[in-house]
């Protein structure tokens, strides 16, 4: 009687741990060379699946041969306040833990942050396999982007002394290198010259190249820049009150830091020392002496905001 109450018993908990151990199964999304569970808190329901995040990373991870012992990632995902966390073990042919925190209000920053911490366990793991476990070929590089961005400057020297500016751009983004073509307004400047005054507007037309070290969400460039600006001098107030445009090149250099955000925007802060290739001026008839004169120098500090178009 106790043998036959025994082996049903028995056989109910094996079936229940088969079960249990198919669900495992059944959850886990494979990856090259690892499997990966997640499990998510209720505050946490809006983060992404594993089906979400393995196809993310399966897009962007190079080739590899599948490890004859899979490597075993478990995604904790949590919420609290505005912030979400993950908790990432890793055990199998190696063991460890690490943990992200990013603010929300949703969960895009942090579900960034998994995938990249995840691709680098992999690419990591990946270079430290056996040759017969896995086949070692460069990551993909970050696809080239078009982007617009909009943002102000502190100038001086353009068109004189301290002044606000404003300007747009439209830049290629490319792994190693930025180009970029804008436009650039300074508020109409007034110079003072009894009887009257001179008023001069500027526009100019900008371009610039950089050559850029990209860390994780940063990117550092080494800028060279060239600087149309074109110079509306309007006298008032005086016997004749005559108009003239100049032409005015300016070429120089400068650093360039960007952070992105998002996936799709960044901030840019940036500076230039600018050289003028020729000094133009405004003068009046019939007065002495020269009115206005452009500086041989100008600099540069701005900020901007950048979006992806393509």
């Amino acid at each position: 009687m106790r043998t036959a109450q025994f082996l049903p018993a028995g056989f109910f908990w094996l079936a229940l741990c088969v079960c249990w151990l198919g669900t495992r199964a059944a959850a886990a999304a494979s990856l090259p060379g690892a499997e990966l569970t997640v499990s998510r808190s209720s505050a946490a329901s809006g983060c992404p699946t594993e089906a979400s995040l393995a196809q993310e990373i399966r897009r962007r991870l190079a080739p590899r041969k599948a490890a004859a012992v899979p490597l075993l990632l478990r995604v904790e995902l949590g919420a609290e306040a505005s912030a979400f966390s993950a908790r990432i073990v890793v055990s199998g042919r190696r063991q460890g833990e690490r943990k992200l925190r990013a603010e929300g209000p949703g969960c895009e920053p942090l579900r960034d942050a998994l995938v990249v911490s995840l691709l680098l366990l992999l690419d990591d793991d990946a270079e430290s396999d056996a040759p017969e476990d896995a086949l070692l070929v460069p990551a993909r590089p970050t696809p080239a982007g078009l982007w617009f961005g909009v943002g102000g400057a502190l100038s001086h020297g353009l068109p004189r002394a301290w002044s606000s500016a404003w300007y747009a751009d439209l830049t290629l983004r490319l792994p190693r290198w930025d180009f970029a073509l804008g436009a650039a307004w300074a508020p109409e400047a007034r110079i003072f010259a009894a009887p009257g005054a001179v008023s001069i507007e500027t526009i100019a037309g900008r371009a610039h190249g950089c050559y850029v070290l990209a860390l994780s969400q940063w990117r550092l460039g080494g800028c060279l820049y060239s600087v149309l600006a074109f110079l509306h001098g309007r006298a008032q107030d005086f016997t004749s009150n005559d108009s003239a445009n100049r032409a005015w090149l300016l070429l120089g250099a400068g650093p360039e830091l960007r952070w992105a955000v998002l996936p799709k925007l960044s901030l840019g802060i940036s500076s230039q020392f600018l050289a003028s290739t020729h000094r133009q001026s405004f003068s009046i008839h019939g007065s002495p002496g020269t009115i206005y004169e452009t500086d041989g120098w100008v600099g540069w500090l701005g900020g901007d905001v950048s979006v992806q178009l393509w």
